[in-house]
């Protein structure tokens, strides 16, 4: 506990969303307690308004830290009129108590016909949005609606929408339109089998994004644009089927730093995918990736390309990020290939024979031959023999 009372101070000295992880570090610990034993935390005290029998099964507490949270548990299996029970809840909450933190609305079993409207969140005040799904009950546009963070327009920083058995579920949803117009402080947005065919965002929406996380099944991104992403930071890809990733698809998000793509059968990085993410300095694909260009990647980007199908180290997709290394001072760019069988041939001379400084960039044990030699242990006379220069 007094290493976590450390972190929260470091968050709330040098972060403006402080209170927000704190309560969500909170709520996390607050869940996993009651789960093994039905013990409240000692800084988890329930709000005195609403009162805590009139918004059961939601429950209003505060953190020591002072953050206000809401969680709510929906268990709709039994109940008749689900509508008529969610309103008599949030119908609870007024200007007096309606500000949150950190909000999570789950559901166990079905959703019925709950929906996010003016009725239920839109009548609270959020920073922070989660949104946990057991099973994929939701459909199309029928959950969220436009109003439904009519109250939290300047003040929602963080959505998210997941599932708990993420690869299990093959129906995708949307936000109703207009759902997040006019989110001027969103930064952090979280989507599992999100469907872009139907409804995109407009780019007022998303010009405040600094970090977007995709994942699940996923459908056709061609109608989501980059372009509209100026502050983005980070962008995660966990979908399957891996989609096909456009050429241009990283070029106008001059501010991206990291770039995952996880879990997907993503097979081709195409050429100058990362031509203009000069700032980008964490790169990390786990796919069936067995092509990928490094071009234009900053000189101290960390690359972790562990278990994909790299066999071949072409030297045009990999000569300009390792000579851009050697060629800079103090950089720290490495290339973590583990788990992948490269053959070791003529594809590598360039690199053992001709610039074999450039191998301290690939991470030492870690680049390994199919016959089991690491990579800096290639014979490079073998290789003047073996691939003569035309």
């Amino acid at each position: 506990m007094i290493h976590l009372g450390y972190i929260i101070v470091f968050l709330f000295v040098s972060s403006g969303r402080s209170i927000t992880f704190a309560s969500t570090i909170q709520q996390s610990q607050a869940d996993i307690i009651n789960k093994d034993g039905d013990v409240q935390s000692i800084a988890d005290e329930p709000c005195e308004s609403p009162s805590p029998n009139s918004i059961y099964p939601c429950r209003c507490s505060y953190s020591q830290w002072g953050s206000r949270s809401l969680d709510c548990k929906f268990d709709f299996a039994s109940d008749a009129n689900v509508t008529e029970l969610t309103h008599n809840i949030f119908s609870q909450f007024n200007d007096s108590n309606n500000k949150f933190d950190y909000a999570k609305i789950q559901f166990y079993d079905d959703y019925a016909n709950f929906v996010f409207d003016e009725n239920t969140t839109g009548k609270l005040v959020m920073e922070d949005l989660n949104v946990p799904f057991r099973d994929n009950q939701i459909e199309g546009s029928k959950l969220f609606y436009k109003s439904a963070f009519k109250n939290s327009k300047a003040t929602l920083a963080s959505i998210t929408v997941n599932f708990e058995d993420v690869f299990s579920i093959t129906n995708a949803w949307n936000f109703g339109p207009g759902t997040l117009d006019d989110l001027s402080n969103l930064t952090h947005l979280r989507l599992e089998h999100y469907d872009f065919k139907v409804e995109s965002f407009s780019p007022s929406v998303l010009s405040s994004l600094q970090e977007l996380s995709l994942g699940g099944y996923s459908t056709d991104l061609s109608n989501f644009s980059m372009a509209t992403l100026p502050n983005l930071v980070k962008l995660r890809l966990n979908l399957l089927p891996g989609p096909t990733l456009p050429e241009k698809m990283l070029y106008n998000l001059p501010g991206l730093e990291t770039f995952s793509n996880w879990m997907s059968d993503t097979e081709i990085i195409p050429d100058n995918f990362f031509a203009r993410s000069t700032s980008c300095t964490y790169v990390e694909l786990r796919a069936q990736i067995h092509t990928i260009d490094l071009s234009g990647l900053n000189p101290n980007a960390n690359i972790r390309l562990l278990f994909n199908q790299i066999s071949q180290l072409p030297e045009k997709n990999f000569r300009p990020f390792v000579e851009s290394v050697l060629n800079t001072p103090n950089a720290t760019g490495e290339i973590n290939l583990y788990g992948n069988q490269l053959e070791c041939s003529c594809d590598i001379k360039w690199l053992v024979v001709d610039l074999r400084e450039g191998l301290r960039v690939f991470t030492p044990w870690k680049a390994e031959c199919a016959d089991g030699r690491a990579l800096h242990e290639v014979d490079p006379e073998a290789l003047e023999i073996e691939c003569p220069d035309n």
